[in-house]
């Protein structure tokens, strides 16, 4: 397109930024004196970091996107290339020969329902955003225009699926300027969630949302993670049950755990076992839940399955006496007990500990402070539950 920087200019502008010490003032005035217009120039420098910064957070996974036209928001909003697979594999296991991306922004979510074989129509309202998705994907069916004037009539609700992950930023950063920070109202963000649910009165509708977002009734609940860090609820009207989905990037692989028959059991009320007698013995192993697990409340479910025992309060935490290989875990062998007041005493051996405490109350600072060890990606301190039933429990990261 002629108003944004050819791939030429985009590929020189990241080649010269590469260069040890090279200055971004330094690359401008090069390129500027080589008789490229100084506004390319500038996108150019820009684009080139943004798809640094992309390739940074996308990995290999993120090859097929490397010449893509990003803006910082629409990176920063935008799906990681395993999640939207996911988005689109869940839509292509039911009879749809169409998908309508109501929210496309750059376009992520839309290359993977491409990609995944479905008519794809890609819809965002911002002009500028509209213009680097065409560049993105040049053979789709790009709409410009608010995704609230749809026209209910225009596709058949019996082959057609609707996307839509609603913008869910205020107008303020945080502190450093670096992100948006969240709008917790499901009304005020954009499209309003009462305009997604009216959708479903026609539509297999498939909506991507916060964490912490609780789904309406009846809908199907995909929590994912992503190595470890809990990222998003993806829910529709189309399918039932709850999943706890584990995405690891590294192996570019899923794992995924459904939630069995409803039980009225909670972990605050998983019967103490001869496991936690021989934890406070210093002996076994604990398994450290992946937050999908624990978000999609299958910690009982995995439990029972494997025969561990829940430990702590919150259901982060499995214990057993035998060292298994599981997904989604991580897996540390017990080395002591102990009385928090004493974990200088009990760590002082240690090149250093990772502190653990999301299943107590203690403040990471204030025991970092107490224990005098930098953190450590081997050795770790578990706090479990808090007040008379707290345990400070020595852990190593198993092999």
């Amino acid at each position: 397109m002629s108003n944004l920087p050819d791939q030429t200019l985009i590929s020189s502008a990241a080649r010269k930024l590469s260069i040890s010490g090279a200055q971004e003032i330094s690359v401008i005035t090069e390129l500027r004196s080589q008789g490229h217009d100084p506004e390319l120039v500038r996108m150019a420098i820009e684009q080139a970091q943004l798809r640094l910064k992309a390739a940074n957070a996308w990995g290999p996974s993120g090859s097929s996107r490397e010449k893509w036209f990003f803006t910082r928001d629409g990176l920063e909003q935008a799906s990681h290339p395993l999640v939207a697979q996911l988005h689109a594999d869940v839509i292509a296991q039911g009879d749809f020969t169409q998908v309508v991306d109501l929210t496309a922004g750059l376009g992520s979510d839309s290359a993977a329902f491409i990609e995944a074989g479905l008519d794809t129509t890609s819809v965002e309202q911002e002009v500028r955003t509209a213009e680097l998705l065409a560049a993105n994907l040049p053979n789709a069916q790009v709409i410009v225009g608010d995704c609230t004037e749809f026209d209910e009539h225009t596709w058949e609700p019996e082959t057609t699926a609707i996307f839509v992950d609603p913008a869910r930023r205020t107008g303020t950063r945080s502190p450093d300027g670096s992100r948006a920070l969240p709008e917790r109202d499901p009304q005020r963000w954009s499209p309003p969630l009462t305009f997604v649910t009216d959708l479903a009165d026609t539509f297999s509708v498939f909506m991507k949302a916060a964490p912490a977002f609780t789904p309406p009734e009846g809908w199907a609940s995909f929590i994912v993670s992503l190595d470890g860090s809990l990222i998003e609820i993806f829910t529709t009207n189309a399918a039932r049950g709850t999943y706890a989905v584990m995405i690891d990037s590294h192996n570019e692989s899923a794992h995924v755990i459904a939630r069995e028959e409803e039980t009225e059991h909670s972990i605050f009320s998983a019967p103490k076992s001869r496991g936690e007698n021989l934890l406070d013995e210093g002996k076994g192993f604990l398994y450290e839940l992946d937050p999908a697990i624990t978000r999609a409340e299958l910690s009982l479910q995995v439990a029972d399955e494997l025969g561990l025992t829940p430990v702590g309060e919150k259901g982060l935490w499995l214990y057993g006496l035998e060292s298994l290989s599981m997904n989604g875990a991580r897996t540390y062998q017990i080395h002591d007990t102990f009385d928090v007041k004493d974990i200088k005493e009990r760590t002082h051996h240690t090149p250093g500990i990772a502190l653990k405490t999301k299943d107590g109350r203690r403040e990471i600072k204030d025991l970092r402070k107490e224990c005098g060890k930098l953190d450590h990606n081997e050795w770790a301190v578990v706090i479990l539950g808090s007040g008379s039933s707290e345990k400070a429990v020595l852990v190593r990261r198993a092999s």
